[in-house]
């Protein structure tokens, strides 16, 4: 994990930096254009609680709610003139800057805790659970399929729609806990409490830390005013780490080996709206 934060630290502060870069030097060619907005939504959580492709455990019960604050930078002047330069980059292409909280609740579905499992482990995985947050700060390049120019104009009443996807990546403060109803539910003193994959050292984690994600998006705008619009969209978020939840087991015997029915990287499958407003 260090060795992962330690390439990705330096590919986020450049991706940023371009960003930044590329934009100041659009505005020297032409008006840029700014907008504001909300968003809103919840999330499928994909993590080590659950059985592994059990459709409870994948996202259906394991759902969490966010919301978040978006800035969007376009290198069009939706304010049309007939002289107005342009290029296919103007016409498609902006850049979006969010900053967003998200929290899901976390528990175990699937046969390992069936009412039909009467084992102490099986009565120890019923009592565990947990919360994923997350704060995420980071940029996405949007590809909108209509010209954003015409859209943002308004000139085109027929036009209400504005189709794009989306790649980027996020900066993420993690923040998982874990707790049990099982005994005293004291597990820190005593993991034995725990199922059994996750009381060997090693194998929880519930300190917070900082990972890095990539994102990517396809969605729609919806034009409701002069100066408005909606969006509806779906976005799958990827971490580079296992530790979103605070678990990763490891074999049996401890140490740095994880288990084989551990091996993915923790995701998160958003379905958001969001309101955007035009600030020039």
């Amino acid at each position: 994990m260090n060795k992962i934060t330690k390439i990705l630290t330096p590919i986020f502060v450049i991706f940023l930096f371009i960003t930044n870069v590329h934009s100041q030097n659009w505005s020297k060619r032409g008006k840029l254009t700014h907008e504001i907005g909300f968003v809103v939504g919840g999330a499928f959580f994909s993590t080590d609680y659950g059985q592994r492709f059990e459709i409870k455990s994948s996202g259906a019960s394991n759902v969490g709610f966010g919301g978040g604050l978006v800035y969007y930078l376009t290198f069009a002047d939706y304010r049309y003139r007939w002289n107005q330069r342009t290029n296919y980059f103007r016409d498609h292409f902006r850049f979006r800057t969010e900053l967003s909280y998200f929290s899901a609740k976390l528990n175990h579905y699937g046969i390992y805790v069936d009412e039909s499992q009467t084992s102490t482990e099986a009565d120890k995985l019923r009592a565990m659970s947990g919360k994923a947050t997350t704060v995420n700060l980071g940029t996405q390049l949007e590809y909108h399929f209509v010209n954003i120019t015409d859209f943002g104009s308004r000139r085109n009443p027929k036009m209400i729609l504005s189709p794009y996807v989306s790649f980027g990546m996020m900066g993420v403060y993690s923040a998982p806990s874990l707790s049990t109803t099982y005994a005293d539910g004291d597990w820190e003193s005593d993991p034995t409490l725990l199922y059994e994959k996750w009381a060997v050292p090693g194998a929880v984690d519930v300190n917070s830390r900082i990972i890095f994600s990539l994102t990517t998006s396809a969605g729609t705008r919806l034009k409701i005013g002069e100066y408005s619009d909606i969006f509806i969209e779906a976005k799958w978020q990827y971490y580079f780490s296992d530790w979103v939840d605070g678990l990763n087991a490891t074999q049996p015997y401890g140490g740095d080996n994880r288990d084989p029915n551990n091996l993915f990287n923790d995701w998160s499958l958003f379905a958001n709206v969001g309101y955007i407003f035009y600030l020039n």
